[in-house]
């Protein structure tokens, strides 16, 4: 294995150095503006912190037990089920280290958000070096969505960091399909993904898709079986943990079926929630416009430069995920909570089209400007989170919402 030379390694170690550091910063700056962490009553907030205390208490033996209490109660459908097993017994492990309070689970948000700027930076590290990961991690930190979750005592954030690892950790793998390890590392990440969240699965259509194009059209290595068993064997696994986890197959059974079908007698969902696939643009537009129009403008340069012949893996593999995902989740209740794991692959592909304006002709004053202009992205980002979750209130990242929010018109806030 030959060592990087002095310079990249100084460079990349000054990148950790600044990661590191704003990562800190971050984390203090957010926890301070957490103030008092109110919740609509009777919210989903009151669903995780029952499960977390309970599973706390008791153990995963208290999971038949949840299980048949949510089903004997049709008032309680419309809210999370116990089956998300995978967020539930982190928070339960959480609590040992902070009680079980609103205050431990908005912790955990928060150490979800910093955990994922690291994993970002990690990642993009690889395939980008380290100046461009810096950027993208910065981007990340800075997102106005990811800051108003993370104060969020809910799942989103860790739902994002789950389903980020199980996307970054498969990349990874088809950039060397020969490491088993690698494969097996994908597989674990994608399991507590759909763990924790049931419409996670939906990540495996994007991924198998890229697999496909890297197989059939650059035609890399990538074996089937081991590629389609990193989806397989964790779907099996799941069904077994929640079949255990229900207590049998009945239950299981019944309690997926009321999952499915909940969103269509959900008023809720139907009054906020519905509309075409467009809302998800439209929404990201609306809380962050311009890292998002960015984003979409390096969807769009991706796919234009691959029709012409020059094939980024990286970039056609971050716009499938952003168009399958937008594709494959229009059916279901629009809410930017849900999409979270989008503002990934948006802020990286706004790294890349920008490098890619500025940067690739001239290379000192371009990566300065990009450097600069990513900067003031950044302040953007977290003055419209001061603007929209802190001063305006922003819970519930809908249409009507984040309309409100931004003081374009009347809209019925839920």
């Amino acid at each position: 294995m030959s060592l990087p030379a002095p310079s990249a390694a100084r460079a990349r170690l000054v990148a950790w150095a600044l990661v590191l550091a704003g990562i800190a910063a971050v984390g203090l700056a957010l926890h301070a503006s957490f103030g008092t962490l109110a919740h609509p009553p009777g919210s989903d907030v009151d669903y995780y912190l029952y499960y977390m205390e309970v599973v706390g208490t008791h153990g995963p033996r208290a999971f038949p037990a949840l299980f048949e209490e949510w089903l004997s109660r049709p008032g309680d459908w419309l809210y999370p089920p116990p089956s998300r097993v995978g967020f539930i017994g982190v928070s339960a492990l959480w609590a040992q280290l902070f009680g079980p309070s609103v205050a431990a689970l908005a912790k955990l948000s928060l150490a979800s958000h910093l955990a994922l700027i690291l994993l970002v930076f990690a990642g993009a590290e690889r395939w980008l070096g380290p100046l461009r990961a810096l950027l993208v991690a910065a981007l990340v930190a800075t997102s106005t969505l990811y800051l108003g979750l993370a104060r969020h005592a809910l799942t989103d954030s860790f739902i994002c960091l789950s389903q980020v690892a199980a996307v970054g950790l498969f990349l990874a793998y088809l950039r060397a399909p020969e490491r088993r390890l690698r494969a097996v590392a994908a597989g674990a990440a994608f399991l507590l993904a759909i763990l924790s969240k049931e419409i996670a699965v939906l990540l495996a259509l994007p991924l198998l898709a890229f697999a496909a194009v890297e197989r059939w059209h650059a035609r890399r290595p990538v074996p089937l079986l081991r590629t389609l068993l990193v989806f397989l064997v964790p779907g099996l696994l799941c069904l077994a943990t929640w079949w255990l986890a229900a207590g049998g197959l009945g239950t299981l059974v019944e309690t997926l079926r009321i999952v499915l079908a909940s969103p269509a007698s959900n008023e809720y969902a139907q009054r906020f929630g519905s509309g075409g696939w467009y809302r998800y643009p439209l929404d990201e537009l609306l809380m962050a416009p311009l890292p998002t129009a960015l984003g979409l403008a390096g969807v769009v340069v991706a796919l234009w430069r691959w029709r012409k012949g020059e094939y980024d893996a990286l970039a056609v593999a971050l716009a499938l995920l952003y168009l399958c995902q937008v594709a494959v989740l229009s059916p279901f209740t629009k809410n930017l909570r849900y999409v979270a794991v989008l503002e990934v692959p948006l802020r990286i592909l706004a790294v890349l089209f920008l490098w890619e304006l500025l940067a690739a002709a001239h290379r000192r004053a371009g990566r300065l400007a990009v450097v600069a202009l990513v900067a003031g992205l950044c302040a953007l980002g977290w003055r419209d989170y001061r603007a929209l979750w802190l001063r305006a209130g922003l819970y519930d990242p809908v249409t009507s919402a984040l309309i409100a929010a931004r003081g374009l018109g009347p809209a019925e806030v839920p």
